[in-house]
């Protein structure tokens, strides 16, 4: 077996690597939708420009659709990279179509190869330059000055980072060599990340292991005791924090007692809190929207929506119907 077909065996398994991630991200891993479905495409991306390498250096013609693709991966990288950070930072469960605009210099690059092929290299050293950026940004935001940091954050951290030098030097290299050298390179990452990643519980879910009875009782003593969903700021990583809990050990211990995920559980104990105080004569006739800035909503909508999910009425209808419910009596 000669190196040059050792080098595509070798690269190839570190692409299906990274499609069997994505895959367990996009479709079985169901804990966090929004950040599981972003790493998972993130690491689409990944699988597609490590591609787009193998076929050009094994091939003896690639396609411009073919470059354009490995382009599209290319450029996706930082935007998906910044929007998983984020994600991991807030916790948000709900995407910011402001994220969107981020898209449109993938768009606008694959166009531009498709139709002219010769501005590829053009195309690819301004994605160098993005992905970059990118990552300089996120360096800045979330891994030097701040205490979201893990260890699987700092390894995806720095693995696209590795990953984004090794590109460059791919494509400033002057020699096929330089350029098998970058695949193999770049391959090394993804198996880094792979093996990386099935290591780290906050990344891969460990299936049959039991919760401690302690844990439950930490979790359901800190919400029903102690009313940790009245801080208006609660989110999953300030949850397990205060309970000195890894977030991953938290979502699913409030998956196995609710039976629902943390900020549902958290917006149904406020929910709760307000139509009880509804039911007494002394808030009956209270604003409720003041009833629920009180029990830590800091949005109206946000509150409207909790409220109807929980109750399946508005919350103007269900003051309504106690009002009634009281004038009755």
């Amino acid at each position: 077996m000669n190196t040059s077909i050792a080098l595509i065996i070798f690269s190839s398994i570190a692409v299906t690597s990274c499609v069997f991630l994505a895959s367990y991200f996009l479709f079985i891993k169901k804990e966090h939708r929004l950040k599981d479905l972003t790493l998972g495409l993130l690491f689409v991306a990944i699988a597609f420009r490590i591609a787009k390498s193998i076929f050009y250096y094994s091939l003896p013609e690639i396609s411009s659709v073919g470059i354009a693709l490995g382009f599209f991966g290319f450029a996706c990288i930082g935007p998906l990279a910044l929007l998983y950070f984020s994600i991991s930072k807030s916790n948000n469960t709900k995407l910011n179509p402001i994220a969107f605009l981020h898209l449109i210099f993938p768009i606008v690059g694959f166009t531009v190869i498709v139709v002219n092929r010769n501005l590829g290299y053009e195309m690819y050293l301004l994605a160098n330059i993005s992905l970059a950026s990118y990552l300089g940004y996120i360096g800045a935001k979330f891994i030097f000055k701040s205490d979201l940091s893990s260890k699987w954050l700092n390894a995806l951290f720095y693995g696209l980072v590795a990953l984004s030098a090794i590109l460059i030097y791919q494509l400033l290299g002057e020699t096929i060599t330089n350029y098998a050298i970058g695949i193999g390179l770049s391959s090394l990452v993804i198996y880094f990340l792979f093996f990386y990643a099935l290591q780290s519980p906050s990344v891969i879910k460990k299936a049959n292991k039991v919760l401690p009875k302690s844990l439950l009782q930490k979790i359901t003593s800190a919400i029903e005791d102690d009313n940790i969903y009245l801080q208006p700021a609660i989110t999953l990583a300030k949850f397990a924090e205060a309970i000195d809990t890894p977030t991953y050990l938290v979502s699913r211990a409030t998956k196995s007692i609710y039976k629902k995920s943390f900020p549902e559980v958290i917006n149904s104990f406020r929910i709760k809190s307000i139509t009880e105080k509804l039911s007494k004569p002394d808030h009956a006739n209270e604003k409720i929207e003041d009833l629920a800035y009180d029990v830590g909503f800091n949005t109206s909508s946000a509150f409207y929506n909790a409220f109807k999910k929980e109750t399946s009425m508005s919350p103007r209808a269900y003051q309504k119907a106690i009002q009634e419910k009281a004038y009755k009596k």
